[in-house]
């Protein structure tokens, strides 16, 4: 029978070389952003039956063995904090969607960065693809697009729609007595409105309101009485608590003299579980807190990201506003990606079509804003597969040194 050591200790040599040439590409990339090691895979060549044994077992001798794939490891790098506001982590499943030549490409790796044009890129150099908000809203079911935030461009006014006042009324307050406060408002032109709601005590347990804004709001002159935009009553029961008017009432802010549009906003006495917000407790009149949903124009100065990718524009002002929205991507599986450009993948046929959403959404993970997702290389595991891929490789080449010697005992046999 010839000796076919030579050619399965050569397999040896080869496939073993490959595992310490993937090991060396984990370890190279230890502090690589997002980056996932990998394992060669091997199986056994074999030559067939070539017979079979007295006992009738079939006899079937090994020609080594060949390279079965690369497995990459997919488990949870550590996020840690950068500070970096465009900075991005994925916990658990999913890949942010970049745009490549002829399509889209998929990273785990949230290093982004602004460009010239005011566009969010990769540090591949791919454009970041997402959904773009439209007056604040996202419409994460739509069309992904290249995610485009100028720093330094103005962020449009909102007018304020609603308007919130906590606050307690003195029980032991006589008929007649007053007690007022006053909250700015914003029109369509990003304008601001001195609201001022006055309390009046008309009996024990009951009060009325007003809510006024200055004469010149809406034209008149500066000694001229406020304009009247709301009015109503207020009634306790003997814990304090209110029990009426039953709905929150509207203030109407019409003909604002410099031409911006009327304005409907809610005076909310009651929050969205139904809790009053106006209590009738015996101690000092007061306002707790106050919130309007309006804004100036100002300009963006920062973004921040939240767990379900949204990118919140940060203003000078204090402003936030809604720009944009990361996507997210998984697969069936994500072992049978691509390796396209640095930490970037694209599809293949073995990994499925991309299922592509929110984070938070249908399986994918959340994101962590400011942060980035490190190598999931271990370094300790990876030094015992190198002395274990070193010692099969030193054994080949000895079953090479010995086929080599009984070849030339071979060949010595005719002389």
């Amino acid at each position: 029978m010839a000796l076919t050591s030579f050619y399965t200790a050569l397999t040896g040599l080869n496939n073993n070389s490959t595992a310490i040439n993937v090991i060396g590409d984990n370890l190279a990339n230890m502090n690589t952003v997002g980056f996932k090691s990998s394992k060669a895979n091997f199986s056994e060549l074999l030559a067939g039956v070539q017979g079979t044994s007295e006992t009738g077992n079939p006899i079937s001798v090994g020609l080594g063995s060949t390279l079965n794939g690369l497995s990459r490891m997919t488990t949870q790098g550590t996020v840690i904090s950068t500070g970096n506001s465009t900075d991005a982590a994925i916990n658990q499943n999913g890949f942010f969607v970049v745009s490549v030549e002829g399509g889209m490409g998929f990273t785990r790796s949230g290093k982004f960065e602004w460009n010239q044009d005011g566009g969010l890129i990769h540090s591949d150099g791919f454009d970041i693809l997402g959904y773009m908000a439209v007056n604040g809203q996202v419409n994460s079911s739509g069309a992904l697009e290249p995610i485009e935030i100028q720093k330094g461009q103005i962020l449009p006014a909102r007018a304020t729609t609603s308007l919130e006042i906590l606050a307690n009324l003195d029980a032991s307050a006589q008929a007649g007595d007053t007690y007022a406060t006053t909250v700015q408002v914003y029109d369509s032109l990003g304008s601001a409105h001195a609201v001022t709601v006055e309390y009046t005590n008309t009996a024990a347990l009951n009060w009325s309101w007003e809510a006024t804004i200055p004469a010149v709001d809406t034209g008149g002159a500066a000694a001229d009485p406020p304009v009247v935009i709301g009015n109503g009553n207020l009634t306790f029961d003997s814990n304090a608590n209110l029990t009426a008017p039953a709905g929150n009432p509207a203030l109407n802010i019409n003909g604002l003299a410099n031409g911006a549009s009327d304005m409907a906003v809610t005076l909310g006495l009651w929050d969205a579980d139904g809790n009053g917000l106006i209590t009738n407790f015996d101690r000092d009149s007061g306002v707790s807190t106050t919130t309007q949903d309006g804004s100036a124009a100002s300009v963006l100065t920062d973004i921040t990201i939240d767990s379900s990718g949204v990118i919140i524009g940060k203003s000078e002002t204090g402003q936030s506003v809604t720009l944009a929205q990361l996507a997210l991507a998984d697969f069936p599986n994500i072992q049978g990606l691509q390796k396209y450009k640095g930490s970037t993948f694209i599809s293949f046929p073995s990994s499925g079509e991309p299922s592509i959403g929110a984070a938070g959404t249908g399986g994918r993970g959340t994101i962590s804003g400011s942060s980035l997702e490190q190598s999931n290389v271990d370094m300790a595991q990876e030094f015992v597969n190198l002395i274990a891929a070193q010692r099969a490789y030193q054994a080949n080449t000895r079953i090479i040194t010995t086929t080599d010697e009984l070849y030339q005992e071979s060949i010595n046999i005719k002389r």
